[in-house]
């Protein structure tokens, strides 16, 4: 549990939120993406932490990745298109980022 004083991030307030309703979340959120066993869903999963990580440039996700821009173009359309997420909307790039933080 954290301590209301130290409620400052996103991190911090989801710490607060039980286990059960975090792995709900997040399933639901993340949907066809947290598929286990297949490789090509966490390499997508991994371009959305890192597309997010870095503010959404495609440049320096291409760049953190070792991947071309429009290779990271296409991995982001695929995530939309897995979660019916919009990541140029601010609503679906938190709701996104949180249900990561909650696996």
């Amino acid at each position: 549990m954290t301590a209301v004083e130290d409620l400052s991030t996103l991190e911090s307030l989801l710490a607060g939120v039980p286990d059960d309703v975090r792995a709900a979340y997040s399933s639901r959120t993340l949907g066809r993406l947290l598929l286990s066993g297949r490789a090509s869903h966490n390499m997508l999963l991994e371009t959305l932490e890192v597309f997010l990580a870095h503010n959404c440039s495609w440049a320096r996700t291409a760049e953190a990745l070792h991947l071309h821009v429009n290779t990271v173009h296409y991995r982001i359309q695929r995530v939309e298109a897995l979660t019916g997420r919009d990541l140029s909307r601010l609503d679906h790039k938190l709701d996104l980022r949180a249900a990561l933080l909650c696996r």
